[in-house]
């Protein structure tokens, strides 16, 4: 036993220092990130700003003021109290009008001189700045349309030089007059004479109703005249020439019928309006209102309905009129 006096008194001494050493921490893992503490809002708010206010500044270095706008908007909007963004904003603004209108000008001249890339990129630039610019769509549907028109008369063209060896001279002869015949009543119509000129294009239609090549240049003008008018606000007529164009040509064309059936549907909602606000006045003008809404789009189940309503009162009161006369 004398052999082991030593060991108790050191184990003694061993467990008091592992008691009163401080515990040992882990290593943190260098692989595990620990999630930032959130900013508080009004600092988050402060942070997005400043970010958009520098995407701002570097949109207008660049020159896109479009963007530049863009990014300046949203910097008065989350700090309302940013006077420079308010100003750099105004003034973007400022440039962009000023800048639309010179792509404006430099593409109208560059089309009325017939130069239709240069009027073609210019109206681009425009859409650049303001993309509901209806100045510029519209010389840009113009363009393609006159693209389209060289690239069928080429084509057409070229089938005649082929068939040329071929074609009688008399026949030849005979399709120049044609042509020119429709280049007449086209030229006529698009002069302002709109109805004499369906008058005309019926007439020809009727007596070559197989000439599918003039059907297709007659209905084309027809519809394109019609989008004018819609676009300058008369949607009746030109949903009459909608209906005009698709019955020269002889054959559907979906977006044409899908054209005549959204403005069908838009004119019977208008006279729909009209006519509630002339029924307490004026039954029987009323009655007309919602007769047209109805013919427009016989589908319209609210003018159906007020149509139906409106007659039935108009013929009590009727009655009721009749029956107060004196015998």
């Amino acid at each position: 036993m004398r052999t082991y006096r030593w060991v108790l008194p050191s184990c003694v001494v061993l467990l008091a220092a592992c008691a009163s050493a401080p515990p040992e921490t882990a290593a943190p893992d260098p692989l595990v990130r620990v999630a930032p503490r959130p900013l508080p809002p009004a600092e988050r708010i402060a942070a997005a700003a400043a970010r958009h206010r520098q995407q701002a500044k570097q949109h207008a270095q660049a020159g896109d003021l479009a963007a530049a706008e863009r990014e300046w908007h949203i910097v008065s909007l989350l700090d309302p109290g940013d006077e420079a963004a308010r100003t750099e904003l105004a003034s973007t603004r400022t440039a962009i009008r000023q800048r639309t209108r010179e792509h404006l000008q430099a593409g109208n001249t560059a089309m009325r001189g017939g130069d239709a890339d240069r009027a073609s990129a210019a109206m681009l630039d425009v859409l650049a700045l303001d993309p509901e610019n209806a100045e510029a769509m519209k010389v840009l549907r113009d363009i393609d349309r006159q693209k389209l028109a060289r690239i069928q008369g080429g084509r057409a063209a070229r089938v005649n030089q082929l068939h040329a060896a071929t074609r009688p001279a008399a026949t030849a002869r005979t399709e120049a007059m044609e042509s020119y015949d429709i280049d007449q009543r086209i030229e006529m119509f698009s002069a302002g004479d709109v109805s004499g000129g369906l008058q005309e294009f019926r007439a020809y239609v009727d007596a070559n109703p197989n000439n599918l090549a003039a059907r297709q240049r007659i209905a084309v003008t027809v519809y394109e005249r019609g989008r004018e008018l819609e676009a300058n606000g008369a949607r009746e007529p030109a949903l009459n020439l909608y209906e005009q164009a698709v019955s020269l040509r002889g054959r559907p064309v979906p977006e044409w019928s899908a054209r005549i059936q959204t403005l069908q549907k838009a004119l019977s909602e208008e006279y729909y309006d009209k006519g509630m606000q002339r029924y307490r006045s004026d039954i029987v003008g009323a009655i007309r209102l919602w007769e047209t809404s109805v013919r427009y789009d016989p589908q319209n189940r609210k003018a159906a309905s007020k149509l139906q309503e409106a007659r039935t009162a108009h013929e009590k009161l009727t009655r009721m009129h009749k029956d107060t006369k004196p015998r």
